[in-house]
């Protein structure tokens, strides 16, 4: 719910800027905007929060899931990934290009991964606990798509998603 929580901060954050910076804003401007707030809060922040919930509350984390087989141990190594994921999110503020894009692909397949994991043990083992259906399924799908759309906008528009020229670039020189 956290995560919820601070993606409905960064659309409201994106918003606020994005109105104090219209009247000099080029057209790529609005979507960097919100992709850039996306990335830090959305991602940073929220994937952050949810490595400390993973990481010093884990066995409760994993009852609200619906893992009651053990004692919740395994959300160790997932919090190391929510908290790879978020530190490179809250980067985003700095390091432009690229790196949005590293980004993004890291945090597509651990969310997406997590999403269908949801999905399969929905069907697989009727798990219907609210954080098995509930928010944390749909965001799994919602942050990361949201995220590529906004950089393809970006990337379209010439924004801050294009590398800077002179710079190193996932081209090589010919």
């Amino acid at each position: 719910m956290q995560v919820l929580v601070v993606a409905v901060l960064a659309l409201i954050g994106a918003a606020i800027h994005w109105r104090l910076r219209r009247r000099d804003a080029g057209p790529a401007t609005a979507v960097d905007i919100f992709l850039v707030w996306w990335l830090v809060v959305a991602v940073g922040v929220g994937t952050t929060i949810g490595a400390a919930a993973h990481l010093f509350d884990g066995p409760a984390v994993a009852e609200k899931i619906g893992y009651t087989r053990g004692n919740g141990g395994f959300q160790f190594e997932n919090a190391m990934g929510d908290l790879s994921i978020g530190i490179a999110g809250l980067l985003c503020v700095r390091f432009r290009g690229d790196f949005w894009l590293a980004v993004i692909i890291v945090l597509s397949i651990q969310f997406y991964g997590d999403g269908f994991g949801h999905l399969y043990y929905w069907l697989a083992e009727n798990n219907t606990r609210p954080d098995n259906i509930g928010a944390p399924l749909w965001l799994d799908f919602i942050l990361p798509t949201f995220a590529w759309i906004l950089y393809a906008v970006s990337r379209r528009r010439n924004g801050d998603a294009v590398p800077p020229a002179g710079r190193w670039t996932s081209r090589r020189a010919g």
